[in-house]
């Protein structure tokens, strides 16, 4: 099997992946001869340990976050062509280069690939992508599967795309491809929630804005490790588990449901629009928390019977974390001093109060879903967003006090949080 992937960057660097049966060769040329190549993204030094240049006339320097390759006696080049290392491998902060699947497929990142003459601007954005594959091997990408080949325009932080021979699973509401060699039990809940999740959240939250529809991914490589990396990228969600132990790891009872809990969480980004609602990272709670209750109150619609001490468990996880965290700075300054889950951990207890509020007091009428819709709404009518439009769309739902309370908790420092939050949770 034979495919080939072609970038062509805003600034005229092309980059084209030639994959065979055994290797993975990707080669980078440009339309004036250059002294450097500098790529776009660059959480650590991985690259210059796992990309080898074909000819020893190159190296990939790593040099204070910025990383780029070059010829060695500093001459100018037009072409150069490196072989990869097709493996999952853990990137600080940062979406691994590839997701295998057992079938001998693999998710590519295609935002690790982005690259620029020199140096990349803040503006550069826009590479057009050409993937060609032979034999039996399709590709999954932009909400579609594509045989032979798929060309288009890839931005900001690029998307996971599958090149492999496994067939998806084409739902009207979604494509998911769940690798066939993942332990049954988990992969028949995959299979059976993924879809109803997907429709739950629609039907709560309404049909999501992009015109693409949504990829499910969940890749599984039966080799030693012990990471677990899911997440999100533009229409995407995707899980993959990078051990050979699961099996073992399923002997835990929370391990199904906390696998639901994460695809539920990133699934519920579908639809809360927030790129648009939220762009200060200090707030994040608001759409981080929104997601952790989101993904509370699916598996609840889905488990009624058996979720709940599951749900009790990760409230109490949150209280404690959340505490901890408030107890050393504010939740504003929580991205700052690099405790991001705080955001998840805090903003979680902030929507479970403000959605069990809501619906004692409309006795049911009203939930959590009414105040995310709202905060929708409004952001689009009258530009509200952020923190400010969010405690807006909620303080019709809930008293005045516990609103005013609430973002005292996103704000302040607080001399006893953990007082402060089982306070809150005792109105």
């Amino acid at each position: 099997m034979q495919f080939q992937m072609t970038v062509f960057a805003k600034e005229n660097v092309n980059i084209s992946v030639t994959k065979t049966t055994d290797s993975w060769h990707l080669t980078y040329t440009t339309d004036i001869f250059v002294n450097r190549i500098a790529f776009i993204s660059n959480p650590d030094d991985s690259r210059s340990k796992r990309w080898k240049p074909i000819s020893n006339e190159f190296e990939i320097i790593y040099d204070k976050s910025a990383e780029f390759i070059q010829k060695k006696d500093g001459e100018a080049f037009n072409l150069v062509e490196l072989s990869l290392t097709p493996t999952y491998a853990q990137l600080p902060k940062a979406y691994a280069p590839f997701a295998p699947y057992s079938d001998g497929g693999a998710l590519i990142h295609t935002g690790r690939l982005f690259a620029c003459i020199d140096v990349c601007a803040d503006e550069a954005n826009g590479w057009q992508l050409t993937i060609r594959v032979e034999d039996e091997a399709h590709i999954i990408a932009n909400g579609n599967t594509y045989n032979k080949s798929a060309s288009w325009l890839g931005y900001d932080d690029g998307q996971y795309v599958y090149i492999g021979q496994q067939a998806p699973i084409n739902e009207p509401a979604l494509i998911a491809l769940i690798d066939t060699k993942l332990p049954d039990d988990i992969k028949v809940e995959l299979n059976q929630s993924l879809p109803k999740i997907m429709d739950f959240f629609a039907s709560n939250l309404g049909e999501h804005s992009s015109k693409i529809k949504p990829m499910l991914f969940a890749s599984y490589s039966n080799t030693p490790g012990k990471d677990i990396q899911g997440g999100t990228l533009p229409n995407q969600v995707f899980i993959h588990w990078d051990m050979d132990n699961l099996n073992d790891r399923l002997k835990d009872k929370d391990f199904i449901s906390d696998t639901l809990w994460m695809f539920a969480h990133e699934a519920s980004h579908f639809f809360q629009d927030s790129s648009a609602l939220v762009n200060d990272k200090s707030e994040s709670w608001i759409h981080e928390g929104n997601a952790e209750w989101l993904a509370a109150i699916a598996l609840r619609e889905f488990y009624p019977d058996i979720i709940e001490p599951f749900i009790e468990k990760k409230l109490n996880e949150a209280r404690t974390n959340c505490a901890n965290a408030l107890a050393r700075f504010s939740l504003v300054d929580a991205a700052k001093n690099g405790a991001y889950r705080a955001y998840y951990q805090c903003g979680m207890i902030i929507h479970s109060l403000i959605d069990k509020k809501a619906r004692e007091l409309s006795q049911g009428k009203y939930s959590i879903f009414n105040i995310w819709s709202d905060f929708k709404k409004q952001g689009g009518s009258d530009g509200k967003t952020g923190a400010e439009g969010f405690w807006s769309a909620a303080e019709k739902y809930i008293p005045d006090d516990l609103n005013q309370s609430l973002q005292q908790l996103t704000t302040e420092e607080l001399v006893s949080p953990a007082d402060y939050i089982r306070q809150l949770e005792l109105r």
